[in-house]
């Protein structure tokens, strides 16, 4: 089994109204570049890892969590969500 790397779970605050939207749209965008698969919100597969990003049932959060096979990687796939989600959008979901 090669070593892997490991986020814990991440959680960003982001208002019940727009959090299950803001998923459906990361699933939309994600899917230009990447393999996803969207049971219970959007598991991104990368070249060497992957990112989950979901709308907790429960709070008004998002959850996310990484895992790669180098920390390199594994700060890469983290910035590229948490970067996409801190971008505007024409749509007007954002967080």
């Amino acid at each position: 089994m090669p070593k892997t790397y490991a986020t814990p779970e991440l959680r960003v605050d982001c208002p019940d109204e727009k959090k299950f939207d803001v998923v459906r749209q990361a699933a939309a965008d994600f899917k230009k570049k990447y393999p996803v698969f969207t049971l219970d919100g959007v598991r991104i597969t990368f070249p060497a890892g992957w990112g989950l990003l979901r709308a907790s049932n429960t709070q008004p959060v998002l959850v996310m969590r990484f895992e790669a096979t180098s920390p390199k990687d594994l700060a890469a796939y983290r910035a590229e969500v948490e970067g996409w989600l801190a971008a505007p959008r024409r749509d007007g979901v954002t967080v």
